[in-house]
């Protein structure tokens, strides 16, 4: 499955979402090292999950 475009050359759509704050320093402090943008760790991650989810499912026996 190949990453799909990030919302700087795609439309986009909002999403809100409430973290806790202890989760939410921890991706900061993350960002802020790797030097990325929190928008783009949270894309990468969906779309990191989402890969697993269908790697998973097409792991499953067909009958």
């Amino acid at each position: 499955m190949e990453k799909q475009p990030t919302t700087e050359n795609a439309e986009a759509n909002t999403l809100t979402i409430k973290l806790h704050k202890e989760l939410m320093k921890r991706i900061k402090v993350f960002c802020d090292e790797k030097e990325i943008h929190v928008q783009e760790f949270v894309t990468d991650a969906i779309i990191e999950k989402l890969e697993l989810v269908y790697k998973e499912r097409r792991k499953k026996s067909r009958l």
